[in-house]
């Protein structure tokens, strides 16, 4: 059985051998670089930084500009045991970021006051086992690349910061590297070291998530799960469609549901006979994540053939799209062309990510079971975070109703947002506006000609676009004359 590689402590090495990330996603104000200073000079650092066997600075990289600040020359640093790609380093680094964490109730034995020690994962109590996704997230890293992390405790034995990394610790029986501080010192050094220290900032390594990345958002709708289909309960139903548009959809109505993932929805619908047109440009094969152009240039033929024959649709339902956008252009194309897809008497419904229930989830540091996935925000300042999933990097958009409706009246005359509990934000918009047609024309350029890895594109979405922009031209100078 092979075990993780051997990470090397280092009390003091030296700043001047550090060679920083150019992917680092934290920026810090002048006001909290200030703060980090006047911490490193109270406290010192009681917190390593983490370097990548070549001596790449994988998380720290403030801390290491704070001591310079203040004229010292070495930092407490642990090595990791062997070169980790690019994907892990950036791991590192947000996990080194977010794992300041108490939620759970820790005990150990302390060590000398204002030292570093070994603690022996014996001699760890775990009172309150909390906060599992982070514990998931870092036993994951720790077991493919060693013990990385350290605590601080006091002189009473109480985990005082980093609570998590000590029930990994005792989970996976490895010793704790940890600082120890008076009960005294306890509050003011959590105080300082759990401030906010800056935003993130993804510009660094948004090359690493072009935008066919997104295809491994995609929502699996109606789907069942082995152990529940037996008992006929559904896995992943969507909110928008079960609350926001099946309650009142009729057969008569013609829907398109647009950036529909899997197309689940649509083709139960259709089977029930609803008359439903889903398109998807990252649609992927079944049991895979290979994109099948031949369907997705499919479902761009049959929604064109649609409106050549009945024109734009009654309803257009946009279901988790906006918060898979990667750029505030790729959300103003998506915007535009269902703003394009609507009637002049359509509506729109649409779901995106609600930040108020993401910040909500992560303060109370939600409780789940031992196979809960990682779920931490990391958000820059456009409510945007980045995270690794299944290989690739993905970004997630979050909105609140103070930037949900000031978007979607961009578009549409009426707009309704409701539901704030959920998960997602939903609302309802009629009315479109008329929007320039080079808006249009660009939007749908994009959006029914997406980019895919290697600068492919399939160019088979020029009939669609050319029928789609008369319809709205059309549309849209009907409702000039009737606002006129």
């Amino acid at each position: 059985m092979s075990s993780a590689p051997t990470t090397t402590f280092y009390e003091a090495y030296p700043l001047d051998r550090l060679r920083p990330a150019d992917y680092n996603p934290r920026r810090l104000s002048e006001e909290a670089f200030v703060r980090l200073q006047a911490s490193l000079r109270r406290h010192g650092v009681v917190k390593p930084v983490i370097l990548n066997a070549d001596g790449t600075l994988v998380a720290g990289h403030q801390r290491t500009k704070g001591l310079q600040a203040i004229g010292l020359t070495h930092t407490p640093a642990v090595m990791l045991g062997t070169k980790v790609r690019l994907q892990d380093e950036i791991q590192f680094n947000l996990l080194h970021n977010r794992v300041e964490t108490e939620a759970s109730v820790v005990y150990a034995e302390p060590g000398v006051i204002g030292a570093w020690s070994w603690i022996p994962w014996q001699s760890i109590r775990v009172a309150e086992r909390k906060n599992l996704s982070f514990v998931n997230a870092i036993g994951h890293m720790t077991a493919g690349h060693g013990p990385w992390g350290s605590v601080v405790i006091d002189d009473q034995g109480r985990i005082v910061l980093n609570a998590e990394y000590a029930v990994v610790a005792s989970i996976n029986r490895f010793d704790l590297l940890a600082w120890t501080v008076t009960s005294a010192d306890a509050a003011q050094l959590h105080a300082d070291l759990t401030g906010e220290y800056g935003v993130y900032d993804w510009t660094a390594i948004e090359s690493k998530a072009p935008v066919w990345n997104q295809h491994i958002v995609q929502p699996k709708r109606l789907r069942k799960f082995s152990s529940k289909a037996k008992a006929g309960k559904l896995a992943y139903g969507s909110e928008t469609w079960d609350q926001l548009v099946t309650p009142w959809l009729k057969p008569t109505h013609r829907v398109v549901d647009f950036g529909a993932g899997y197309g689940d929805y649509a083709k139960h619908l259709r089977a029930k006979g609803f008359n439903i047109h889903d398109y998807e440009p990252y649609r992927c094969r079944d049991g895979s994540y290979a994109v099948d152009i031949r369907a997705v240039v499919g479902m761009i033929r049959d929604i064109d053939k649609d409106i050549q024959t009945n024109g734009l649709y009654d309803v257009v339902v946009l279901d988790s799209v906006i918060n898979a956008t990667t750029t505030l252009d790729y959300q103003h194309w998506v915007m535009t062309t269902v703003n394009a897809l609507c009637s002049a008497d359509g509506v729109v419904c649409l779901g995106t990510r609600n930040l108020a229930r993401e910040l909500r989830d992560e303060q109370a540091k939600r409780v789940t079971s031992q196979t809960a996935t990682t779920k931490m925000s990391f958000l820059d300042e456009d409510n945007v975070e980045m995270n690794f999933v299944k290989g690739k990097w993905q970004k997630l958009r979050f909105h609140t109703p103070e930037t949900l409706e000031p978007l979607l009246r961009r578009y549409f005359e009426d707009v309704q947002v409701t539901d704030l509990s959920g998960s997602n934000i939903k609302a309802t918009c009629r009315r479109p506006i008329a929007l320039p047609k080079e808006e249009y024309e660009k939007a749908f350029e994009e959006e029914f000609n997406m980019p895919y890895p290697n600068d492919f594109r399939h160019d088979r979405h020029l009939e669609l676009v050319g029928n789609l922009i008369k319809l709205v031209v059309e549309r849209n100078e009907s409702l000039n004359n009737q606002n006129g």
